[in-house]
C-alpha cells in the first residue's frame, strides 16, 4: 500500500476526531457553571401499553442529563428531577417515550411495543446506545422469537433473523455454525469476531455457550460501528450478552423442552432404490459411450437378473453361470475376514439404513434476583441431542454464574461460565474433501444390490468387480461410534466500574478463555472393501490453550445546551493466545478390547507407534478512541480510530491504524416532516471505515524446519539399526507480511411508521479489500516445503440488506408479528 493511499484514508477520521475533540474542550468550564434547577421527587409506575402488566428493567432517564434509575419488579421508579424537566422511558421491547414532568411529582406511562429491528438500548463497541442515535450498519437478533428454535449452538438463532447474515450448519448435533456477514472477503478466516459479555472470541463452535443463557445479540456489519475492535473485526462483529441480575425478590425458573427430528429431503430424494433400475443406469451409460456393458453382477445386459451372490470367496464357489456369476457356494466354508460370502439384494435402501429420528432434550434451571447495590444469576442447563444419523449424539452440561455489586461509585462483578460436552460418533466438524471417510458422501450412494450384511450377519460391502470402492456406511457409522470428542471450557471476565465525576467513567475488564479438548478412537479392518484394509488402528488428540483479554477505558458522557449531546471513549486494550496439541495412534493392535485402548508398545505394534506435538502463541496490544456528537438528537456524527500491533506480522508492518467514522440525520425531525403523520422516526446514515485482517497462524514471517521416521531419518549405514536424524525445510517464510486491509462504505435508511408499528430498514454497501493474505501454489521444483503467505490481489463485495416488521394487535389484546429480511450481494476477485 503506498503513502498517498494510506493518507486519503486516514485523513477523514483523523479530522473529524480532531474537530470535535477541540470543540468538546471549549465547554467543560462553562457546562459545570450553569446553575442547577430546584430538584423534586418524581414517582410513577411504568405498564406495558398492550396488557397493562407492570414493565420492569425500564430505564427512567432526565433528558439532558446523566441521571437514570430502572423500575423494579413492581414498575415502580423514584426519580429526582425538576419541575420542567422531560422524563425519557426506554426498554428493550418498547418504543422510547418522552414526557413532561409539568409540574407533578407523579408520572405513569404506558409503553407501546416497539418492532423488533428498532430495539432502543443497542450494545456497541465497549459500550450501548440508543438504537435511535446509532448511525452505523447495527442489527439487533429478535430473541422473543429465535427463543422458540431448540439448537445446539447460539450461533443458530443467527439465521434467518439478521439480513446480510448467513449461518450453514451440517445438522450433526455439536457441528460446526459457519456465520458470514456480507459475505466472504478473504481467502483466509471469514468468521466474525464475538464479544461476549465485554470477552471477545474468535473461534467458530460456540457450542460451550447455551443459548438459553442468553440476553441479547447485536450484529456490526460495517466498518464505521466494528473498526473499534480494530484487526480483528474485519469479518463483522457479533455482540452477546448473557443473562443478568435484575432488582426484585429471587425468582426461579424452569425450563423443558422435548423434541423430535428427522431428515428432510436427503439423498432419499434420488438414490436409486431398486438394483435393476440402477444397471438400466449402468447399460444406458456403457452403450451411449460405445463400451461393451458389464455382466459379472447383473449378468445378460438386455435381460438383467438380481446376482445370488455378489461376491463369494473363490476357493468358496461351487458353480458360475454363463456369465461368470456364482450360482452355488459352500456356506460351510465361511470363515471371517478371509473367506467371505455376500448375497444379491433386490434394492437396499442406504439412506433408511443410516438415517431416522433422533430426540433432542433441553432442560434449564435459573435463579436470579437483587437489590439495587447487589444482582445475581445463576442458570444450569443440560443439552442432550441424538443425531438422525446412526449412533450419533451429542451431549452438554453448563453451569453460568453472573453477579455484580455497587458501593457508592463503585461497582464490581463477573461473568463465569463452565461448560462440558461430547460427541459421539462421526466427526463434529468440516471433513473436507468428497468426506470419503464420513457416513455421508460417496458411501451412502453405495449400489443398491449390494446387502447391508452378509451371509454370517457381518456387514457387507461392494467386494466384487463393478461394485465400487466404497465403505458400507452403516458399519462406519457403528465405527465412528466410539469416536469421543470432549470438550472443556472455562469462559468468563471480571469488570470494574468507577465514576469518578458525574460524567468521567473509568471501566477495567479482565477476560479469559481456558479451554482443553480431547479426542479417542477407534479404526477396524474392512475387509469386505473392494479395496480392503486389515490393520485396526488407535488414536489420541489432546488440546489446550489460553487466551486471555484485558482492556481498559475512559467514559466520558455530557449535554449542554439542552441541544449538544456528546460521549467520548479511549481505551487500551492486550490480549495473549497460547496453545498446545498433541497426537498419537497405535496400529496392529493385539486385542480389540475398548477397555485396553491405550498408545502402549505391549499392545500393539511399536513400529507403528506415532507421536507428535505442536503449539504456538500470538499477542495483539492495541489503543482505541471514540467520539460521538449529536445536536437536538437531530445531526449525528460518530468517529472511531484504532491503532493495533501483531505479533503474526513482519517485524516492519506489525502496527495498523483503522479509522472510521459515520453521519446521520433524522429527517423526522426536520420541519418539513413536522405535520406528516404516517412517519414517525425517519434516519439517512452513511459510515466509512476501514479494519485490519491478521487471522493467520503464529511463525509465519520466518522458515519452519521438521522430519519424521521415513522422511528425512535414513539407515545410511544399512544395518537397520543405525537411523541418522536429519531435517529438511517445512515451509517457507516471510518477513514482510502486513496487514490485510477492508474498506467499507454503507449508506442505510431507517424508518418507522404507521403510528410505530412498521419498520423499514435497508443497506447499501460496498466492501473492498486490498492486500488479501494469500497462500499461493508453487511448482513442484520448488520442494516440499509449504509456501509461504504473501499480500496479493484485491477482492470486492457490493450488496443490499433489507429488512422489513410490523407488529400488530387482534380485537383480545393478543399481539402477532411478521418479519421479513432479504440480502443480495455480488463478489469479485
Amino acid at each position: 500500500m503506498n503513502t498517498s493511499r494510506d493518507d486519503r484514508r486516514t485523513r477523514p477520521a483523523w479530522l473529524a476526531v480532531s474537530a470535535l475533540l477541540l470543540g468538546l474542550l471549549a465547554y467543560p468550564a462553562q457546562v459545570a457553571a450553569l446553575p442547577q434547577a430546584a430538584q423534586d421527587t418524581i414517582r410513577g409506575t411504568v405498564t406495558d401499553g398492550m396488557t397493562g402488566q407492570p414493565v420492569a428493567g425500564v430505564l427512567v432517564r432526565l433528558q439532558g442529563s446523566d441521571r437514570g434509575v430502572l423500575t423494579n419488579a413492581e414498575g415502580a421508579y423514584r426519580l429526582a428531577a425538576p419541575p420542567d424537566g422531560v422524563l425519557e422511558f426506554a426498554h428493550v421491547a418498547f418504543r422510547t417515550t418522552e414526557i413532561a414532568i409539568a409540574g407533578r411529582t407523579r408520572v405513569d406511562v404506558a409503553l407501546q411495543v416497539s418492532v423488533a429491528q428498532l430495539q432502543e438500548v443497542v450494545v456497541t463497541g465497549y459500550s450501548t446506545q440508543r438504537r435511535g442515535d446509532i448511525t452505523s450498519a447495527i442489527s439487533s437478533v429478535d430473541l422473543e422469537g429465535a427463543g422458540r428454535e431448540t439448537g445446539t449452538s447460539v450461533l443458530q438463532r443467527l439465521h434467518g433473523h439478521v439480513a446480510g447474515v448467513t449461518v450453514d450448519a451440517s445438522g450433526s448435533p455439536g457441528a460446526r455454525s459457519t456465520v458470514r456477514i456480507r459475505g466472504v472477503s478473504s481467502f483466509q478466516n471469514n468468521d466474525p469476531l464475538y464479544i461476549v459479555d465485554g470477552t471477545p472470541v474468535q473461534e467458530s463452535f460456540a457450542n460451550w455457550l447455551n443459548p438459553n443463557d442468553i440476553e441479547s445479540i447485536d450484529v456490526l456489519k460495517d466498518a464505521s460501528a466494528a473498526s473499534i475492535y480494530g484487526s480483528r473485526a474485519n469479518n463483522g462483529v457479533v455482540i452477546i450478552e448473557t443473562k443478568k441480575g435484575r432488582v426484585g425478590a429471587p425468582r426461579i425458573s424452569l425450563d423443558a423442552r422435548y423434541g423430535i427430528g428427522s431428515p428432510v429431503r436427503g439423498y432419499d430424494d434420488f438414490v436409486i432404490l431398486d438394483a435393476l433400475d440402477y444397471h438400466e443406469v449402468v447399460r444406458r451409460s456403457h452403450v451411449n459411450a460405445g463400451l461393451p456393458v458389464p455382466t459379472t453382477v447383473y449378468g445378460d445386459p438386455n435381460n438383467p437378473t438380481i446376482p445370488r451372490y455378489t461376491y463369494a470367496d473363490g476357493d468358496l464357489i461351487v458353480a458360475r453361470d454363463e456369465w461368470g456369476r456364482p450360482v452355488e457356494v459352500n456356506e460351510a466354508m465361511y470363515s471371517w475376514p478371509n473367506d467371505l460370502i455376500m448375497p444379491g439384494s433386490t434394492g437396499t435402501n442406504w439412506w433408511d439404513a443410516v438415517f431416522g429420528t433422533g430426540e433432542t432434550r433441553d432442560v434449564n434451571v435459573g435463579v436470579s434476583g437483587g437489590t439495587p447495590t447487589e444482582r445475581y444469576n445463576l442458570s444450569f442447563g443440560y443439552f442432550d441431542q441424538e443425531g438422525t444419523a446412526a449412533f450419533n449424539r451429542y451431549q452438554r452440561g453448563t453451569v453460568r454464574l453472573n453477579t455484580s455489586f455497587s458501593t457508592g461509585r463503585l461497582t464490581i462483578g463477573e461473568n463465569l461460565n463452565l461448560s462440558l460436552d461430547e460427541h459421539f460418533g462421526g466427526i463434529p466438524f468440516d471433513p473436507g474433501g468428497f468426506a470419503e471417510g464420513t457416513i455421508v458422501g460417496k458411501n451412502v450412494l453405495m449400489q443398491p444390490v449390494v446387502p447391508i450384511r452378509d451371509l454370517a450377519g457381518n456387514y457387507a460391502s461392494g467386494k466384487a468387480p463393478g461394485l465400487g470402492n466404497h465403505t458400507n456406511p452403516l458399519k462406519l457409522a457403528e465405527a465412528q461410534r466410539e469416536n469421543v470428542f470432549t470438550n472443556t471450557r472455562m469462559f468468563g471476565n471480571a469488570f470494574a466500574s468507577y465514576d469518578l465525576t458525574d460524567r468521567f467513567t473509568v471501566n477495567s475488564n479482565l477476560g479469559f478463555n481456558v479451554g482443553q479438548a480431547s479426542a479417542d478412537g477407534f479404526n477396524p479392518i474392512f475387509p469386505e472393501n473392494s479395496e480392503p484394509t486389515f490393520t485396526n488402528s488407535i488414536f489420541e488428540t489432546n488440546s489446550s490453550f489460553l487466551n486471555w483479554t484485558w482492556n481498559n477505558t475512559l467514559n466520558f458522557e455530557s449535554s449542554f445546551g439542552g441541544l449538544h449531546n456528546t460521549s467520548i471513549l479511549v481505551g487500551q486494550e492486550a490480549n495473549k493466545t497460547t496453545g498446545r496439541f498433541v497426537s498419537a495412534s497405535m496400529a496392529n493392535l493385539v486385542t480389540t478390547d475398548p477397555n485396553a485402548r491405550y498408545i502402549q508398545d505391549a499392545i500393539g505394534d511399536p513400529a507403528t507407534k506415532n507421536v507428535n506435538s505442536s503449539g504456538g502463541f500470538s499477542t495483539l496490544l492495541s489503543f482505541f478512541g471514540k467520539a460521538d456528537y449529536n445536536y437536538d438528537q437531530r445531526y449525528y456524527l460518530s468517529a472511531t480510530v484504532r491503532r493495533d500491533g501483531s505479533s503474526k506480522l513482519g517485524p516492519a508492518n506489525r502496527w495498523g491504524t483503522f479509522p472510521a467514522f459515520s453521519l446521520g440525520w433524522r429527517l423526522s425531525e426536520e420541519s418539513f416532516l413536522e405535520q406528516n403523520d404516517f412517519f414517525t422516526t425517519a434516519m439517512l446514515r452513511f459510515g466509512w471505515g476501514l479494519t485490519g485482517n491478521q487471522d493467520i497462524a503464529p511463525g509465519r514471517t520466518v522458515d519452519h524446519f521438521g522430519g519424521s521416521t521415513g522422511n528425512t531419518f535414513y539407515d545410511i549405514a544399512g544395518t537397520g539399526t543405525s537411523i541418522v536424524q536429519g531435517f529438511r525445510q517445512t515451509a517457507l517464510g516471510n518477513p514482510n507480511l502486513k496487514w490485510e486491509e477492508n474498506e467499507s462504505t454503507n449508506l442505510g435508511l431507517d424508518v418507522e411508521f404507521l403510528q410505530g408499528r412498521a419498520n423499514l430498514v435497508v443497506d447499501l454497501y460496498r466492501r473492498d479489500t486490498d492486500n488479501l493474505l494469500f497462500n499461493p501454489q508453487l511448482p513442484a521444483t520448488a520442494g516440499q516445503a509449504a509456501a509461504p503467505i504473501v499480500n496479493i490481489g484485491e477482492m470486492t463485495n457490493r450488496g443490499i440488506d433489507l429488512a422489513l416488521g410490523y407488529r400488530g394487535t387482534l380485537g383480545n389484546g393478543v399481539g402477532w408479528s411478521v418479519d421479513f429480511n432479504g440480502a443480495h450481494y455480488r463478489n469479485e476477485i
